[in-house]
């Protein structure tokens, strides 16, 4: 790769949106740089970095709870992804963040299960990811919204 490259490849991986959908991002500025950071993405970070500390200072959550948030904080996410997608509505950078967060918290929940040993769990959790991606998959195939990606 040469260096004429790399702005795109970093903008591909911080924003990963087209141009023209910019408004889909979050806009920092440093050192006179413009940084365009994908809005679900800074969500989804933050909420499994906040997981991830909350549980290695000591959280500790009943199974039961567990298997509840992992099966409920993907769901606005996806609601809002899909919604948006099939151009039912427009989202809004504070929503995508939120839910992004929701669901960072839940992907924090599922990757924790595997550090703490906790097997069940991290096989529930392949499951309801399993369920959601086929319940995407179906939607996909009913709306054709993922023909706007490609």
């Amino acid at each position: 790769m040469n260096s004429e490259d790399e702005p795109s490849l970093m903008f591909l991986l911080l924003s990963h949106h087209k141009p023209e959908k910019l408004n889909r991002t979050i806009h920092i500025r440093i050192r006179g740089k413009h940084i365009y950071l994908c809005a679900r993405c800074t969500g989804i970070w933050t909420g499994a970095i906040s997981i991830f500390l909350a549980f290695f200072s000591g959280l500790y959550l009943p199974v039961w709870l567990y298997v509840l948030l992992l099966m409920v904080l993907p769901a606005p996410a996806l609601v809002d992804w899909i919604t948006q997608s099939c151009k039912i509505r427009e989202s809004r950078n504070i929503i995508r963040t939120g839910t992004g967060f929701l669901l960072g918290v839940g992907w924090g929940l599922f990757l924790t299960s595997l550090a703490r040993g906790m097997l069940h769990l991290f096989l529930i959790g392949l499951v309801i990811i399993c369920i959601y991606t086929l319940l995407v998959y179906i939607i996909a195939l009913k709306t054709n919204f993922l023909d706007n990606y490609f």
